[in-house]
């Protein structure tokens, strides 16, 4: 169940947590009364039960419930096998052993504000025991008190800069100094109350030397722990670099490194961004032609405790205010027109692309009846000029007799909803690196059929989020906010001309699914974007493929091509997650591999 309720500014995507974070963990901290315990207890309950009711009505409130209840059983799964996610003791000391031709040295970031002692003392054992040791810490102290000199002062370790500020003028401009204090080539951030895994630099430091070129910016997944307690939780497995998810949400986040170069060419923090100045950083860096990594481990261990919990949503209204500007603005520095808003689960936004470019749609319909009903309830604007077909078979060959730019397949028993579903469709590809975009396929009794597809480690193929009720948000969202995905039905689909012809067309002579693995991976080679937009429903009124299973002799041809590309995983999707089902769950066992 995802609760639009943040517990900490600038923090990204997961800025809106789970309502048992904000009381479950807190009941977890003041176990020592009892009495306390029980009153905090009811008092929580009730008060965030009556306000997510208000906020979200009756309907949506149930489904969060449920939403909730099965987040609880993924969250008991990932406790229960929580070691297989991490590396044994004596893995951890071959890392230490370990040599790479190329050993940067790699300034980790942390503006410390008043920090509790144990927090802090927590924090730099964390970063002085990494495996790869060839690392300076800068504090950049904006306390009033000595709390956070004193603790430092316990520490004889020679990599460890500290710097107390003259003033704490907040997040972005004490990083900034921080930033100063930096001799390394590489940077990374730490929040002063957070911890890195023992491993994380290691991890960084193997991306540095097996990627050619090296990337600019590196990424891992993340998790959270209670308090000072090694009770971690709600971890969050994130997909590859995603454009249209990083638009709408900061799901990169924690664990992140970058280089020195691309530090100086963005100029550090933005404070005009206060609250959401990391998201507008890694926007800004993607802006200049960053190039990101991303590493599919949990690397960084997120703190949440009692006093850096905001109870009252509006109270920090202005870091959703400052991440709704970054995007505007990023999105804006590249000529598109779009409106950004709030929506009710902060930190997550929404875009409307604002259709301002002439192009010509061909639509065709499997069915004369379809094309009918399609003409009287689909509006377009003055940018649109839509030609409809019947086409039964919509085959390479129909669309070779088209002018249009851009082709629309309409299957049989497809309805999109609404009026403007076209020019929604049409806004995504306005921008030539989107080849084909689709929405959310569901069932006439409202349960998702897919939000697009996953292509597995293996090569099997599954729906994203199949029997789903419509309003569930998903895993961390991902349900609920357009993507980018591998692979989409060609049931219903919007394309360009131009990324069709640069995947050589559709492979014809494969059957459901291999068909549509094949094209789309194809497309997006050629350097053309998949999209899933999860806000536009299409209802599928006729009985629908559920059988995904590629036939051996075509999965034989698919395994020639696209193997190496298999291996790294599917780019919405995460190798942590269970694979049997395109639902995001969790590992249902643990794997025998070496990490």
């Amino acid at each position: 169940m995802i609760f639009a309720l943040p517990l900490r500014r600038g923090k990204g995507s997961v800025e809106s947590y789970q309502l048992y974070i904000r009381y479950g963990i807190e009941l977890k901290l003041i176990r020592k009364d009892k009495r306390k315990e029980k009153k905090m207890d009811f008092r929580t309950q009730a008060g965030m039960g009556l306000a997510l009711l208000k906020q979200y009505g009756i309907r949506d409130f149930y489904y969060r419930f449920r939403e909730w209840c099965d987040f609880q059983v993924r969250n008991q799964r990932y406790q229960k096998l929580h070691s297989s996610y991490f590396p044994s003791e004596a893995e951890l000391q071959a890392q230490r052993r370990k040599r790479w031709d190329y050993e940067p040295l790699i300034s980790i970031i942390v503006p410390t504000y008043e920090t509790d002692k144990t927090f802090l003392r927590q924090l730099l054992d964390s970063v002085l025991c990494q495996t790869y040791g060839k690392l300076e810490l800068c504090l950049a102290d904006g306390s009033k008190t000595d709390i956070v000199e004193n603790v430092v002062k316990e520490y004889k370790d020679t990599r460890i800069s500290y710097k107390r500020l003259e003033k704490n003028k907040g997040i972005s401009e004490n990083t900034n100094r921080g930033f100063e204090m930096a001799q390394g080539e590489y940077l990374a951030l730490l929040d002063h109350d957070d911890l890195l895994t023992p491993n994380a630099l290691y991890e960084m430091v193997k991306v540095l030397n097996k990627i050619n070129p090296r990337p600019d910016m590196i990424y891992s997944d993340e998790d959270k722990m209670v308090g000072d307690s090694t009770d971690y939780c709600d971890p969050n497995f994130k997909p590859d670099y995603n454009e249209e998810l990083l638009r709408r949400n900061n799901y990169i986040c924690h664990f992140l490194l970058f280089s020195k170069e691309i530090l100086k060419e963005t100029g550090g923090l933005d404070a005009s961004y206060d609250g959401a100045q990391d998201h507008e950083f890694v926007l800004r860096c993607k802006r200049k032609g960053a190039q990101f990594y991303h590493i599919p481990k949990v690397l960084y261990h997120w703190r949440i405790h009692p006093s850096s919990t905001a109870y009252d949503p509006s109270s920090k209204l202005y870091a959703y205010e400052n991440g709704k500007r970054a995007i505007q603005d990023y999105l804006s520095d590249q000529g598109i027109e779009a409106k950004v808003a709030l929506t009710k689960d902060l930190g997550v936004y929404q875009i409307k692309y604002v259709r301002n470019k002439e192009m010509k749609v061909a639509i065709l319909v499997a069915e004369k009846e379809q094309l009918e009903r399609l003409k009287k309830r689909t509006k377009v604007s003055k940018w649109t000029k839509v030609s409809y077909y019947h086409a039964s078979n919509q085959t390479n060959r129909e669309i070779k007799k088209l002018k249009e730019d851009y082709i629309l397949f309409v299957g049989k028993g497809m309805e999109p909803e609404g009026s403007g579903w076209l020019e929604e469709l049409l806004g995504f590809c306005q921008e030539k690196r989107v080849g084909a975009v689709t929405g959310s396929i569901l069932t006439t009794g409202r349960k998702i059929l897919q939000c697009g597809m996953m292509v597995s480690v293996e090569g099997k193929v599954y729906p994203l989020f199949e029997g789903l009720p419509e309003i569930y948000r998903g895993y961390c969202h991902r349900a609920d906010i357009p993507e980018n995905v591998s692979t989409l039905s060609l049931s219903f689909v919007l394309f360009s001309r131009i990324a069709w012809e640069a995947a050589g067309k559709i492979p014809e002579e494969l059957s459901f699914p291999a068909r549509e693995v094949e094209f789309f991976a194809k497309m997006r080679k050629a350097g053309f974007e998949v999209v899933v937009d999860n806000k536009l429903k299409i209802i599928c009124s006729e009985k629908y493929r559920t059988d995904y299973k590629i036939k051996p002799e075509e999965y034989v041809s698919l395994k020639r091509n696209w193997e190496s590309e298999w291996k790294r995983g599917d780019l919405a999707y995460n190798q942590n997650l269970w694979e049997g089902d395109g639902k995001f769950t969790f590992r249902k066992k643990e794997r025998n591999k070496k990490y």
